[in-house]
């Protein structure tokens, strides 16, 4: 009995009396169940007739309902998406059939970019034919949209939804973006008859404008091994100054001949208040020609602007690294808490505390589409073309302020009405106060730091006769940078032939392709060198530009309850005396707007920084030229030949197919070197190797082949029952961002006799900023499945897969020929390459879902879908810092280290993904609940790949309700984490606190007319 996704919220009887017209959740739940039945690979699906019908309030938060799938939530919503257990970095993505241009340097795609309402269905392939596009190790995200003509029926839709954040009312007025978000959809489709010719349209638009602070507690994330030993004041936490531990105290810990305990350091610790206004607008349209039945022409195109931008208001606690050691006679009188791991839970210091104010904006713009031709040209044979276009540019700026504690001063003087400074300044562990504390010569505040300590989840503060909710305080070092901190170009044009040719016998077609892929990525390197403009303005006492600044430009706290859903009932911050006395307890700190600071240092102290029509600094731009820099054409082609079968074996019905597809990649990598010039001392007469400060452009090329066989088999052993069979080898292509071909030269600069001398010894180092030549990551995979299907509402099927895979990356070297004052060296470079380790992924995903209609009326509309992944491997990476740590001998050999923390497992991987929904329908409401749960996985940071971040476990939970008025109107209410989830991350050691942001909850309230 066919079933189909209608817009009645309810059973209900059409003119042909044997259809069953169905909608809503369950109708959404029963197309995903037919999708995964029929589909010859493993593929799991959200697919509605009705484009807004998916029930989720994105992409990323439809697709981690489908079995496998979890997300990285940012800004409270799901983003990037890994399948089964591996990283995002290991998936691809592709719209409408065709890779997707993206900004951030990777092959993901950020899907907070593009709306749910446009699409009509999105899917995930988990295994590969040999007539998918190649890159997916993990599996293939395929997102599309509707066809004009195939949905057959002329359509104008429109849906608004106001978005109410609580958090968002909490934020002073004055200082939001706005009160309340919305997110509006306007889209219309129709056909039209040409003669014998059909003509179809769709058009779609939607804009978004939502705000979604954040309350975070920051960990910075450089780490440090600190050796605990009360014998040795010259390195470790007995050191008076920071606690840094020379290379061979560390190289001992590691190789165990050192055996003192020690901590993990980190520079500094802060609270964030942070205010975000999202802006996006999307349009979409389509045009579907038939000019007659066996000739298809589509042509499609997607345009995306989103203007992001923040408000961040910092507290910063910024040396976290001057950590006293037991014993210290000037600490605060609390004990050094850390743990096995060496993870700091509480330690005393002096230090300079900071008022940090930032304003950011980040503009990405996306557009793509693309031309096909479908031609049945025979009875027997079809032609399909298709040519496309996507292109992503994404720019990041942001002006940042800082003010810094000065000498006990306020910004008026150095002393109280008393005559005292405004606080008792910090004295290290040799010095000697007097009674008063008064006779300090330095910047900074004896404070104590509390890691998630006394119930809290977050971090607490204690600090010494200091009020950090008195700006006047914040008196000095006023440093000012405005930089480019991101721009990325991605580009994709790609053109695919395939043929199918019909056949009679075990083989029921024949399939043959070609595919060509041109992708262009270019980034320049952020918040540093030309991108970065800076200055310190003057802080003279009263007078100076800071004392200015700081009185005009003063902000109340931003929001109300900051933190309080995981300070565990505990004042962020504590003010004491010095006899260890509470003087007073804050939520809250100084605040400044950013923009304001910026432009009244800029009147009172000018410096050349300029500020467009709305008072926003005029930022660097990312055209120029760097050693950093990364400008990459890959150049692919793809052919490949595939049977699909479709017969008995006996009385046991099979289909499926089986092919292969070969790959080949060319990248061409152009980046620049230091010019090299070898320089003679008047005096001495010696000789020098230094740079000219020219930069000597260079290219790389670069090549591989590889060959992707594949075998789909499906196994029908009861027509409700059918098994699984797949095995086929994957390949994921490495990062744009990690192929560049910079050479960083590190000189010692050291005197040497002859001319000669200096180049055969004046270079150290090389290091490059990339590797063209990095080799793709391939896997051979085994899946094997069972499937039941005994009504339209019901699915059990149980998937498991084993993954073997070359998935690591290692330190290599090479020699490579330079031309040095016209003297040709050969000289071993530094890079990282994909190693030859083979690691394994394995695990079982479950997919379970059924419609209580056994139940007596109403409680028959009771229904639920889970949906359960688990993953295990062997996969190993090691920290940067504080890992393993290979390095490089000068014969290009390796050496490798003992690490201080543990590896974490693959980017991307968790243990346990849960997706569980329940759904109940009743005639014109629907309702559903859908529980969320990913176990700790490690999420790399996009600029320092290198360095260990897990998240922690988090659960979701979101609802949605509508009520259908009638056929063209229905009403929506929804709501995501609303039991107000915080995301922790931990850096290095698994248990070393690293951040933790509260997004809370969001509502969206709704109504959508159909006519």
């Amino acid at each position: 009995m066919p079933v189909q996704a209608q817009e009645q919220s309810s059973e209900a009887s059409t003119d042909d009396e044997n259809v069953i017209v169905v909608s809503g959740i369950r109708g959404t739940i029963q197309n995903s169940i037919e999708e995964k039945r029929i589909s010859t690979e493993v593929f799991d699906a959200l697919s509605a007739e009705e484009i807004g019908d998916i029930p989720a309030l994105s992409i990323g938060e439809a697709l981690e309902t489908l079995t496998g799938a979890g997300s990285h939530r940012e800004q409270g919503g799901a983003t990037e998406i890994s399948i089964r257990g591996l990283g995002p970095f290991l998936g691809s993505t592709v719209i409408n059939g065709r890779i997707a241009s993206n900004g951030s340097g990777d092959r993901s795609v950020n899907f907070s970019q593009f709306p749910s309402e446009l699409f009509n269905k999105i899917g995930i392939y988990k295994t590969q034919a040999a007539s998918y596009i190649e890159g997916g190790v993990a599996g293939q995200i395929a997102l599309e949209t509707v066809r004009p003509l195939d949905y057959s029926k002329r359509r104008f839709q429109g849906n608004f939804k106001l978005n109410i954040n609580p958090d968002n009312l909490d934020i002073d007025a004055d200082q939001r973006f706005q009160k309340f978000g919305y997110r509006a959809t306007a889209s219309y489709i129709d056909q039209f008859q040409l003669g014998d010719a059909e003509l179809g349209i769709s058009l779609g638009y939607s804009r978004n404008k939502t705000s979604n602070p954040e309350q975070e507690a920051n960990v910075s994330n450089t780490i440090r091994a600190c050796v605990i030993d009360p014998t040795d004041s010259d390195q470790g936490i007995f050191d008076t100054d920071n606690c840094d531990t020379n290379a061979d105290t560390v190289n001992g810990l590691r190789d165990g001949s050192v055996t003192e305990d020690f901590v993990i350091a980190r520079n500094s610790y802060s609270f964030r208040s942070n205010i975000t206004d999202d802006e996006r607008d999307s349009f979409f349209g389509a045009i579907q020609f038939k000019p007659s039945p066996d000739v298809d022409i589509n042509a499609d195109f997607q345009y995306s602007k989103r203007l992001f931008r923040e408000q961040r208001s910092d507290l910063n606690f910024a040396e976290g690294r001057r950590i006293d050691g037991p014993g210290d006679p000037n600490r605060i009188d609390l004990p050094l808490i850390f743990t096995e791991t060496g993870a700091l839970r509480q330690f005393t210091n002096e230090q300079r505390i900071e008022a940090v104010s930032e304003y950011l904006e980040r503009d990405e713009e996306y557009y793509g589409g693309g031309l096909s031709l479908d031609a049945q040209v025979t009875d027997r044979v079809k032609i399909s073309l298709d040519v496309s276009y996507s292109r992503t540019q994404r720019v990041e700026e942001a002006v940042q302020i800082r003010f810094r504690t000065e000498d006990g001063e306020s910004i008026f003087g150095n002393t109280d009405g008393d005559g005292n400074p405004f606080f008792p300044e910090a004295f290290e562990s040799n010095d000697v106060p007097n009674a008063g504390r008064t006779n300090g010569e330095d910047d900074r505040v004896e404070t104590a730091t509390l890691i998630r300590q006394n119930g809290s989840q977050a971090l607490n503060f204690i600090t010494q006769n200091f009020d950090v909710t008195d700006h006047s305080l914040f008196a000095n070092d006023p440093r000012l940078r405005a930089d480019l901190e991101q721009d990325r170009f991605n580009s994709v044009w790609a053109f695919r032939g395939d043929v199918e040719y019909e056949m009679e016998g075990f083989f029921s077609s024949l399939q043959a392709g070609a595919r060509y892929q041109q992708l262009r990525y270019r980034d320049v390197p952020g918040a540093s060198g030309a991108s970065r403009f800076q200055n310190n303005y003057n802080d003279t006492d009263s007078t100076g530009a800071l004392a200015v600044a700081n009185q005009e430009c003063r902000t109340s706290f931003p929001e109300t309850g900051f933190l309080s859903s995981v300070s565990g009932g505990n004042p962020l911050i504590t003010n004491i005396d010095l006899d260890g006395n509470v003087i007073s307890t804050s939520n809250t700190f100084a605040t400044f707007d950013a923009l304001c600071i910026a432009q009244v240092l800029e009147r009172e102290d000018p410096s050349g920084l300029e500020f467009d029509e709305d008072g926003v600094p005029i930022f660097p731009t990312g055209d120029f030229d760097s050693i950093q820099n990364t400008d990459v054409t890959e150049r692919s082609w793809a052919l490949y030949g595939q049977a699909n079968f479709e017969t008995d074996w006996g009385n046991l019905p099979v289909r499926g197919n089986v092919g292969l597809r070969v790959v080949g990649t060319d990248v061409i990598s152009r980046g620049f070197q230091a010019g090299l010039v070898v320089e003679a001392d008047p005096v001495s007469g010696d000789f020098t190797l230094s740079q000219s400060g020219n930069l000597v452009p260079r290219q790389t090329k670069s090549s591989y082949t590889e060959f992707l066989p594949s075998l789909n088999l499906i196994a029908e052993f009861r027509p409700d029952l059918q098994g699984r069979f797949a095995v086929y080898r994957s390949l994921s292509r490495p990062d744009p961002s990690s192929l560049g071909d910079g050479r960083i030269f590190n000189l010692n600069n050291d005197d040497f006799v002859t001319a000669e001398e200096a180049i055969a010894n004046g270079i150290d180092t090389i290091t490059a900023t990339g590797n063209p030549a990095t080799n793709p990551l391939l896997s051979w995979n085994i899946d094997a499945g069972v499937e039941w299907y005994p009504n339209e509402d019901t699915i059990l099927a149980v998937n498991a897969y084993y993954k073997s895979f070359d998935g690591g990356f290692e330190v290599n070297g090479f020699f490579e020929n330079f031309n040095i004052n016209g003297v040709d060296r050969s000289l071993l470079v530094s890079s990282v390459n994909t190693n030859e380790d083979s690691s394994t992924i394995y695990g079982v995903e479950v997919t379970a879902a059924h419609r209580l209609s056994w139940l007596p009326k109403p409680l028959d509309g009771l229904g639920f879908k889970i949906s359960y992944n688990y993953a295990d491997s062997n996969f190993e990476f090691e920290d940067d810092t504080l890992g393993a740590i290979t390095s490089l001998n000068d014969d290009s050999t390796t050496s490798t280290n003992n690490g201080l923390i543990v590896p974490s497992n693959l980017f991307g991987f968790s243990k346990h993904v849960l997706s569980a929904q329940a759904y109940y329908e009743i005639g014109p409401f629907d309702f559903q609940g859908v529980y969320k749960y990913r176990s700790n996985y490690f999420q790399q940071f996009v600029s320092t790949p290198g360095r260990v971040r897990y998240v922690d476990d988090v659960s979701v939970f979101e609802a949605r309700a509508s009520f259908k008025l009638n056929n063209n109107v229905k009403f929506t209410i929804e709501g995501i984490n609303l039991f107000n989830e915080p995301r922790t991350n931990f850096r290095g050691a698994p248990d070393d606190f690293g951040a933790i942001q509260v997004y809370g909850p969001r509502y969206f309230a709704g109504v959508q007319f159909k006519f």
